[in-house]
């Protein structure tokens, strides 16, 4: 299997594609790529865009987003550029879907675009990536969906479509068309090797408490008391958004996890993070990962060397868990939380790849409004926050 990678940080849309699809075609050698991903910063002409890339690869099976951030191993960590991945290969076999409506019937939505994606594809599905539509979703719905519909041992990986942290619109495309609330898909099938290391950073700081009553995107009481009172008692500030940000709730969503244990291996393992988005008048906490009734929680914090380190940890994951010699590529998931709180450190993100993933790997990927992968613990797909997301990939 063969990965590419055309990074341009060209603001003109026309010259930027032109420079990503020729940085691909070289790096081709006459090969034909059978599948791609676009991501892309939300000042640039999508539409044309998507055009040029199916004009020179008409039957590609293209999927992408706009982002919060992008990345790679060509350019780094960049803002207001194109990030086109490219892939080929003779035995794995790729198809494309979509789903539309995501936000009204998320999981109506996901089934669609699984089984668009699923139609003449023979070989056993390995690997799921999805970026839907990043505001007003209800990813746990969207990954339920997407994990019936592909089989219980397949890793679902990607992450929300961003929008430069604007909170308007975020945008998903699917082969030539641009949608603005839509949950795309690309399945790999075949003889692929896969491996996904997930890690946010953020430690558990107390003692273990049972979320008594929340629904979907707010908690409204924990140990039956205001959500926000317990916040108050461990961190105090509910005014200063940058502050905030060092603080969340690590979530253990299965039953008998996080309740005695104050092992952070076992926390990183079992847990995943939720960071606040409001605070509101009734004593209720608004959050960027939806968080369940009657599940364990652990408030916690994390500085920007913890950020860091858990980049670093996250590669290692993947790295150790890989079962083939070497992978072809690596697509990443960053939170667009971690590049605000990291602010100029966040390059060390993309460095810390180029020196852990092995020489001449590519890899390439975007900073989400939430990121998707499952729990060290467990094959069932988790919506997270915070999170570095690695997903290794090659032909076996």
């Amino acid at each position: 299997m063969k990965v590419v990678i055309g990074h341009s940080e060209d603001i003109d849309s026309a010259s930027a594609i032109e420079e990503a699809l020729a940085i691909c075609k070289e790096s081709l050698e006459g090969l034909v790529p059978q599948a791609g991903i676009l991501y892309t910063a939300m000042d640039h002409d999508f539409q044309l865009i998507l055009d040029k890339i199916m004009a020179e690869y008409p039957h590609l099976e293209l999927i992408g987003c706009t982002t919060d951030g992008e990345l790679s191993s060509a350019t780094g960590f960049a803002e207001d550029s194109i990030v086109l991945i490219l892939i080929q290969s003779d035995n794995v076999h790729f198809r494309a879907g979509i789903g539309d409506g995501v936000v009204e019937n998320p999981a109506k939505a996901a089934k669609e675009a699984v089984a668009m994606a699923r139609e003449n594809l023979d070989a056993p599905i390995k690997l799921c990536i999805t970026n839907p539509a990043g505001i007003g979703t209800y990813s746990p719905a969207v990954l339920e969906a997407i994990h019936e519909s592909v089989g219980p041992n397949v890793p679902i990986c990607g992450g929300l479509a961003g929008d430069q942290s604007r909170m308007e619109t975020t945008y998903q495309f699917y082969k030539g068309t641009v949608y603005t609330n839509a949950v795309p898909v690309i399945l790999f099938a075949g003889p692929l090797n896969v491996s996904v290391g997930v890690r946010s950073g953020w430690t558990p700081v107390g003692s273990a408490h049972r979320v008594t009553h929340a629904e979907g995107n707010i908690v409204y009481t924990i140990d039956d008391k205001p959500a926000k009172d317990l916040w108050v008692k461990y961190f105090g500030d509910v005014e200063n958004f940058n502050a905030l940000l060092a603080h969340g709730i690590s979530v253990f969503p299965y039953e008998g996890q996080g309740e005695t244990s104050n092992d952070a291996t076992a926390a990183i393992r079992d847990s995943y993070f939720s960071a606040p988005s409001s605070f509101r008048d009734d004593g209720s906490i608004g959050v960027l990962t939806p968080i369940p009734s009657d599940v364990v929680v652990r408030f916690s914090d994390a500085t920007r060397d913890d950020i860091v380190d858990s980049t670093a940890s996250s590669i290692t994951q993947a790295m150790t868990a890989y079962p083939g010699e070497r992978p072809d590529a690596a697509l990443i998931f960053s939170c667009a939380g971690r590049r605000i709180l990291l602010g100029t450190r966040v390059t060390e993100e993309a460095r810390l790849l180029r020196d852990n993933i092995g020489e001449g790997i590519p890899f390439a990927g975007f900073y989400t409004y939430g990121e998707f992968c499952p729990l060290q613990s467990s094959m069932i797909p988790q919506a997270h926050g915070g999170t570095f997301v690695t997903v290794l990939l090659g032909e076996s």
